[in-house]
């Protein structure tokens, strides 16, 4: 019972911040702590003070999983707070393998946006950027980034929570048998 009222409410603070996210394109950091403060709370009633220890430990973890693509300007804060609030319910080892499902899902999703350039015209392309990029690492040995343009595919904001949603759903799902 206790590991089904922790997935419920895991599942709604992913949905609620998703939803939040692609709306406004922000997740608000009463929802945030709102969800720490549950998982912290659930844990600690299902396990003692060993339960609140796992919650904050993937609290850290969650942050610290995300912090350099938020410092490097790749995910935004809120990005890193959802995954830190999604360790409190995972605990450290569980949120860092949600983590990087997730990353990986927003990669694929990224993908999507990048080949959308060549479907929709109207929207600035990335390849060729990419490609100087590319070029300028092959010849000189040293990596160049070039921000994207006004008006590239790839400029525009990524609603990042809804990878970390379906990347965490899909750790809980390949873990049920384990819950």
């Amino acid at each position: 019972m206790d590991s089904l009222i922790n997935l419920v409410s895991c599942f709604s603070l992913l949905l609620a911040a998703a939803i939040q996210d692609l709306l406004h394109r922000r997740i608000p950091n009463t929802l945030i702590l709102a969800g720490a403060a549950v998982g912290i709370l659930l844990q600690g009633w299902a396990a003692g003070a060993g339960g609140v220890l796992a919650a904050i430990y993937g609290l850290v973890v969650g942050l610290a999983i995300l912090l350099p693509g938020y410092l490097m300007g790749f995910t935004g804060a809120g990005d890193a707070k959802l995954m830190a609030a999604i360790g409190t319910f995972l605990g450290p080892v569980g949120v860092l393998q949600a983590a990087l499902i997730s990353i990986f899902v927003g990669g694929i999703i990224a993908i999507g946006f990048a080949l959308s350039a060549l479907i929709h015209r109207q929207s600035i392309s990335p390849w060729g950027r990419y490609a100087l990029m590319m070029r300028t690492l092959v010849i000189t040995g040293r990596p160049l980034y070039i921000p994207p343009a006004e008006g590239e595919v790839m400029g525009k904001k990524f609603p990042f929570a809804v990878s970390i949603a379906l990347g965490t759903t899909a750790w809980i799902v390949w873990q049920w048998p384990l819950v």
